[in-house]
């Protein structure tokens, strides 16, 4: 379709006949939000029609990263706009309505399970499911907060969503937990997975959380996607605060899983990489420490568990990886990390991945980049290879890329 251009000041602002007819959700840095239509872009000053026909006026750099993608790849903006202002902690900041939440009437229960089932309490995007003494409220906002934070910076993280929640289910009662591991055992059987049975059989009671598919008919009755988080909530004091640190890992994996989407199995080598330290990257910035360990589970009957973590200090990584880059002990390549699997970790190894998505998320600019490969990880059901890691975050070859994820971990803003 031929680009228009309508002059609404001395400079030109360019627009599309598509987009000024078609209505979408324009978010702003705190949150806010705005069913618009863009009326034009002149510099940095964005124009958005509301359906009043009223004109709203701002800057490109108060509108989320995810807005600013839009306007650059369907609206004609320059690029320049993406590297507008800083990322910043957008969860904090991000007003959250608690007066949207609200407990209901009816229990969640799974069939055939010996489980009293759990307590339901809505968000506008988590349905959260609690038995025992724990309380869903921080949770509930530590969710929505890193919902907006996605929404912020994945331009089609909204619409994917559409109009579904996510299951989220804390289990603080021990006949609770340990029923709904018995039952979804027998229901991965029942299935023919027998090794994710055998799996879920020999973590469940030492796991401090983990997924679970949901039945069809669950999922269609509550209009839920069909994987649920599942806490074991041993200790109800780490979910009484707002973005608390496992709570806020285990979420924010949970999220970034979802728009990745499924990937091939011949296309599945990064993707444990790139999800653990992106939850680690969120636990640690927006909670100021990490407090959460990775199981690894081995053997032929899935009976071989080890514990996984980094650095003992779990408010230090940064400073203890610094100098173990710059002296070589820890090299920086990109290739051998993406391969990495939980049980090939050392604390050197997870912090080195925890590295990388700070250093991908840690500006506007590449951020923007991150975005980018999320969408074409999406897309293409397959992790980008260390060339197109490179080519993605503007690089000719993957030891340039290496040499400024390193010079970022030696003298960025790497915490």
């Amino acid at each position: 379709m031929k680009m228009i251009i309508a002059c609404l000041s001395a400079a030109a602002c360019l627009i599309l006949p598509s987009q000024a007819e078609d209505l979408r959700i324009w978010t702003s840095r705190k949150g806010g939000t705005v069913e618009a239509t863009l009326g034009g872009i002149d510099g940095v000053m964005v124009t958005l029609v509301g359906k009043d026909s009223k004109e709203i006026k701002l800057k490109a750099e108060d509108l989320s990263l995810a807005d600013r993608l839009h306007l650059v790849e369907f609206g004609g903006a320059d690029e320049a706009i993406l590297t507008g202002g800083k990322p910043g902690l957008v969860e904090k900041q991000t007003r959250i309505d608690t007066s949207t939440f609200k407990r209901r009437d009816d229990i969640l229960t799974f069939t055939d399970s010996p489980s009293e089932g759990f307590e339901l309490f809505e968000t506008p995007h988590f349905l959260i499911g609690t038995a025992g003494k724990v309380r869903p409220q921080a949770v509930a906002e530590t969710a929505e907060r890193l919902w907006h934070g996605m929404a912020f910076v994945h331009m089609n993280f909204r619409k994917d969503w559409g109009d579904k929640r996510m299951l989220i289910l804390l289990a603080e009662d021990r006949d609770t937990y340990a029923a709904l591991g018995k039952w979804y055992s027998a229901h991965l059987a029942a299935n023919g997975n027998q090794d994710a049975s055998m799996s879920v059989s020999a973590t469940w009671d030492r796991l401090g959380s983990t997924s679970m598919y949901v039945p069809d008919e669950v999922a269609a009755k509550y209009d839920i996607f069909d994987r649920a988080t599942v806490f074991n909530v041993k200790d109800d004091k780490r979910f009484r605060k707002d973005l608390a640190p496992f709570p806020t890992h285990v979420i924010s994996g949970a999220l970034l899983a979802k728009q990745m989407g499924g990937v091939s199995s011949f296309g599945a080598e990064g993707y444990f990489a790139v999800l653990t330290g992106h939850s680690y990257f969120k636990e640690i910035s927006l909670a100021g420490k990490t407090e959460t360990h990775l199981l690894s589970v081995e053997g032929s009957q899935k009976d071989e568990i080890s514990s996984k973590s980094g650095f003992d200090d779990g408010s230090s990584w940064a400073r203890t990886l610094r100098p173990l880059v710059k002296s070589g002990k820890v090299p920086v390549k990109l290739p051998e990390l993406l391969k990495w699997k939980s049980d090939e970790l050392t604390p050197e190894r997870l912090v080195l991945i925890y590295s990388l998505a700070h250093y991908m998320e840690s500006d506007s600019k590449r951020l923007g980049h991150f975005a980018n490969m999320i969408r074409r990880i999406e897309s293409s059901n397959q992790i980008p290879s260390p060339e197109e890691f490179a080519t993605i975050f503007g690089f000719g070859t993957v030891a340039e890329f290496e040499a400024d994820w390193s010079e970022f971990i030696q003298k960025g803003d790497f915490k």
